[in-house]
């Protein structure tokens, strides 16, 4: 008897701690099961949702509704997941890290981790744009924080976070007042305290004089900080904060998007990775293209542009006859002097005194045909002149000095290819936009459009308003795009379309 009444209590004890489920979103479900928390993303169609806001009274999130917040421990954000309500894990004081297993999620709510005390395990993912107003209030355990780019951090977004030692914002991420200061009281009043712990990276506009208002000690800013960065972007344009939305789904389209920006053995290539990262969010947002069919490459080697991008990933697509490619590359393209000036793209670990081990763009679209996509479009924002965005000398012996490449050779496919200047010209920055020149027009069409734009149009509009523009800019030279096609669709190619 008494055994029987010994397993029933220990049947009654564990009651709590079997799985809990429910919904908290339209089409996000929970589970817990005893020590993760794990978040689905269940539309049927796969669209993007959010989890719910909730607040500290009223509307609980589920799980204090029910009780069992302060055993959570983990959290495990799925994919399709854009948004974190805000309060939605406010005093889970047990949590201790948080997993985001997807790339979408964009925005994290007012005080959504408030009072994680014990928060410790935290790695922001980089598609990130807005973290808002005491978003990780009081997560005291936080000992590292990494905001990625184009990233908006509300104001005390992480106030009291007195554990934190290292902190690295990107350059482009966008701070608001005291995000990192914590709140002491002084003779019953309350007042900040300045985050005084180390600084791997800041954006350039912050500095000894304006540190406070961020919540940042003026005595960490030191000489030579912004040799610690690494600026992306120089000035946020109206191109990377208004981004048109579509519903519709191009899911036979694919992107191959390139930005080579920091180069081993030559100059770097200004902006060139915050305009792959833009146009990267062009395809996905405003062209409609899924995420899975995108692929970004920052830096990118040969082997990675070669074997990764090329072999590894567009050559095993099926049914490419049925599929359309839309490839996108910003960095550096060399000619050889010694071979009739033949025009190579040059990845970030060749030499430009090599360009021949480079990639030959004659080759590069031979591959590109072979592959026969019922349609590939290709925009390089890079000439092949031997100079850079900054009129800088790329091949050795040209001094900065132009020269005339040989233009590639488009043979098989219905390839259509947009390049941003012709072959004696020089591919400029756009410092005042943060982008380069022909990639900040291209954006501006694809997005003034809503991407409906037909080929014929977009090669009108980039050549009007590039060579107009690079003439007012200091370099004072000309620019202007020019298209290469395949034989195939020579006399239709002005009828394409996204």
């Amino acid at each position: 008897m008494k055994r029987h009444i010994m397993l029933a209590l220990m049947a009654i004890m564990t009651l709590p701690l079997m799985a809990q489920e429910g919904k908290c979103g339209d089409d996000v479900v929970y589970s817990f099961d005893g020590n993760t928390l794990t978040i689905q993303n269940v539309n049927k169609k796969g669209y993007a949702v959010a989890i719910a806001n909730y607040d500290m009274s009223r509307n609980l999130a589920p799980w204090r509704k029910k009780k069992f917040s302060n055993r959570i421990k983990r959290v495990e954000i799925g994919t399709g997941i854009t948004g974190i309500g805000s309060c939605a894990f406010a005093n889970c004081d047990n949590l201790q890290e948080v997993i985001f297993q997807g790339t979408n999620l964009q925005e994290i709510g007012w005080g959504a981790f408030m009072n994680c005390t014990r928060l410790r395990m935290l790695s922001l993912p980089q598609q990130l744009q807005k973290i808002e107003t005491i978003a990780f209030a009081n997560c005291s355990a936080l000992t590292t924080v990494k905001v990625p780019d184009h990233c908006r951090v509300g104001v005390q977004a992480f106030v009291s976070c007195t554990g934190i030692k290292s902190l690295e914002v990107a350059p482009t991420a966008l701070l608001g007042h005291y995000a990192f200061a914590s709140e002491v009281k002084v003779d019953d009043e309350v007042r900040h305290s300045l985050y005084a712990g180390e600084i791997l990276r800041l954006p350039s506009y912050i500095n000894k004089e304006n540190a406070a208002e961020y919540g940042i000690s003026p005595s960490v800013i030191k000489e030579g900080m912004q040799s610690l960065t690494v600026d992306y972007d120089y000035k946020t344009s109206s191109v990377d904060s208004i981004i048109p939305i579509n519903t519709f789904s191009r899911s036979n389209t694919y992107a191959l998007v390139i930005g080579n920006q920091n180069y081993r053995f030559v100059s770097d290539v200004p902006y060139a990775i915050h305009d792959a990262r833009v146009f990267g969010e062009y395809c996905k947002k405003t062209l409609g293209i899924p995420s899975s069919n995108i692929h970004i490459s920052e830096d990118a080697t040969k082997q990675m542009i070669l074997e990764e991008e090329l072999a590894d990933w567009l050559e095993k697509i099926p049914n490419r006859e049925e599929k359309n490619l839309i490839v996108y590359y910003a960095g550096h393209g060399v000619p050889d002097v010694k071979d009739n000036y033949k025009a190579y793209l040059l990845p970030t670990d060749v030499r430009g005194t090599a360009p021949q081990r480079g990639i030959s763009l004659d080759d590069f679209y031979k591959r590109l045909g072979d592959m026969a996509f019922n349609q590939t479009s290709v925009f390089l924002d890079a000439c092949f002149s031997g100079v850079n965005r900054d009129s800088e000398g790329v091949t050795e012996g040209l001094r900065g000095v132009e020269v005339d490449a040989e233009e590639a050779t488009l043979s098989e496919g219905s390839l259509v290819v947009f390049s941003a200047a012709q072959g004696n010209e020089t591919a400029q920055g756009f410092p005042e936009e943060g982008h380069g020149l022909f990639t900040y027009y291209l954006l501006k069409a694809i997005g003034e459009s809503y991407g409906d734009i037909s080929f014929g149009d977009l090669s009108d509009r980039l050549t009007k308003q590039v060579s107009e523009k690079a003439r007012d800019l200091k370099l004072r030279k000309n620019q202007t795009p020019a298209i290469n096609t395949t034989e195939k669709v020579a006399d239709s190619w002005r009828m394409f379309q996204f």
